[in-house]
């Protein structure tokens, strides 16, 4: 609960928009106080093994300047809230978000009224159901201009940042689309002259090698570079992959220029690449894994074949970031789950019109799709994503866990055409699916907070409660190191020391929300 106490009478001031130095991190903030103090909480900081009670915090033009038992009290304007029994916590950060698809929606998004008026509610509501779930830091590994753009000209979002998509000419993702259209998808491709393929009339060789390809990434303010390692899927291992010179290259061009080097990569072919090529973060779990390790996995669903826990053990000797991205496969199973959309939580995060489209038969697209790839019912393909290939997951990433391995907290937002993976909502939902992996409450306070700052340079300014820090915090009506679902129990978003009421950020007014809901 918000208590303020306004003297002389608050007026609005509006702080635009400045850089973090060589991130490019762009931040927005819009305090309605120049000051903020925070009376009588407990802080649970990723830092400390205990919470702090009976604490106050003072922030000042969006930073952190005091913290303790007795400070000096502002004697000029300044909000007041009171702490009492509630809990201070860092704002989290999800690294593996794709803010230019709207879940479920075709790709391309069809000209039609219909679904650019859906996309337009969705864009506008993105933002605010990430804050809603108390993500105040995000990283889109792959994004699109235009998205981009029209995200950050909200005027309620978190902090972005971003890496520069770099695919290999026709391979994946842009493989998905027709010909034409792969280069206004991803114009930063990199172009092998070994692999036989022909550039496209008009584009020269030299606009796309792993060194101008980055460079363009750099001038653009991402802070990343991400290559997708993906042959195919199922039994279709077809598409073109970096070869080891372009791997190399492009890693070296990155550093060069303090970049760091996303690997997208899944099944454990895949991820062994990624880690010879010595890249600085896998963006997925180790979900798929060949024949040989699942007949072996099968014999003995306490332990993981010899070559998965290789692999596992090589990750954590290179300190190799790690993002488990849990709810990739849920969130396409969750398409043959007859009572998905009833869930209440869906209604705080996504628009009214779109939650009613997606219960129409034209959204069952990617659906059907699925189903005339696979020919199975609802009820196999439900257990094909949800229980037997996501058990690989949680198991490798388990063990990977217990060799001491920080984890990242990355939802892949949404990781595919499917309406499983809301704003926000899909963030805290992954944070569910590393516990009940196995990670404990304490790590995933760290993988949401100092471990994702710390991975991508930013421990400076986000991932703990402390003095100097930036104010993008939460103050929470449970305690989170007694249970995970103290992450719903949101009171405040604090974006930059402006404290934001979390109803206010939902999709759905408060009073279209029945109290059994909240």
């Amino acid at each position: 609960m918000i208590k303020h106490r306004r003297t002389p009478r608050r007026q609005v001031a509006f702080i635009t928009r400045w850089a973090l130095g060589i991130t490019g991190l762009m931040i927005a903030a819009n305090s309605l106080a120049n000051q903020v103090l925070i009376q009588d909480v407990t802080i649970i900081s990723p830092e400390r093994n205990e919470p702090v009670k009976h604490q106050q915090v003072l922030i000042r033009d969006g930073r952190i300047v005091a913290i303790g038992k007795d400070i000096p009290i502002p004697k000029d304007e300044h909000t007041r809230i009171n702490g009492k029994n509630k809990y201070l916590t860092p704002g989290l950060m999800d690294s593996h978000v794709h803010l230019s698809m709207a879940p479920g929606l075709p790709m391309p998004l069809p000209n039609t009224p219909q679904m650019q008026a859906l996309a337009k509610a969705y864009a506008q509501q993105q933002p605010r159901s990430y804050l809603y779930h108390g993500v105040t830091q995000l990283l889109d590994p792959s994004n699109q201009a235009a998205g981009i753009a029209e995200f950050q000209a909200q005027a309620q979002k978190p902090d972005l940042l971003r890496c520069g998509a770099a695919p290999i000419l026709n391979g994946y993702p842009s493989n998905f689309l027709p010909p034409e259209q792969r280069l206004d998808f991803m114009p930063d491709f990199i172009f092998d002259p070994k692999s036989g393929d022909t550039l496209p009339a008009g584009i020269s060789a030299e606009d796309h090698t792993p060194e101008a390809v980055v460079a363009r990434i750099k001038k653009s303010g991402a802070v990343c570079v991400k290559l997708f390692i993906e042959d195919g899927f199922g039994d279709q291992h077809h598409l073109p992959i970096p070869s080891k010179e372009i791997l190399s290259r492009t890693r070296k061009a990155a550093h060069d220029v303090n970049l760091l080097v996303l690997g997208h990569a899944n099944a454990t072919d895949m991820q062994t690449i990624a880690v010879n090529a010595n890249v600085d973060v896998i963006a997925h779990g180790t979900w798929n894994w060949n024949a040989e390790e699942r007949a072996l996995g099968q014999k003995d669903l306490t332990q993981i074949p010899p070559s998965v826990a290789q692999l596992m053990q090589d990750i954590h000797a290179k300190k190799i970031g790690y993002q488990p991205t849990l709810g990739v496969l849920p969130g396409i199973a969750s398409l043959f789950k007859d009572d998905t959309l009833l869930n209440p939580a869906y209604r705080r995060v996504l628009p009214a019109a779109l939650l009613a489209w997606y219960q129409t038969p034209d959204a069952a697209w990617f659906k059907n799709m699925l189903k005339e790839e696979d020919q199975i019912d609802d009820v196999a393909m439900f257990f094909r994503f949800n229980e037997r290939v996501q058990a690989q997951a949680e198991r490798a990433l388990k063990y990977l866990y217990d060799l001491g391995h920080p984890i990242l907290l990355a939802s892949d937002t949404p990781s595919s055409p499917t309406y499983g993976n809301p704003p926000g909502l899909n963030t805290y939902m992954e944070m569910q699916r590393l516990a009940k992996a196995g990670i404990s409450l304490h790590d995933i306070l760290k993988a949401g907070t100092i471990n994702n700052a710390k991975q991508f340079g930013l421990a400076h300014d986000y991932g703990t409660v402390q003095v100097g820090k930036v104010a993008n915090l939460l103050l929470l009506n449970a305690d989170p190191l007694q249970s995970v679902q103290a992450w719903d129990q949101i009171d405040t978003v604090l974006l930059h020391g402006e404290p934001i009421a979390r109803a206010e950020l939902m999709a759905t007014v408060p009073d279209e929300v029945s109290s059994s809901d909240q």
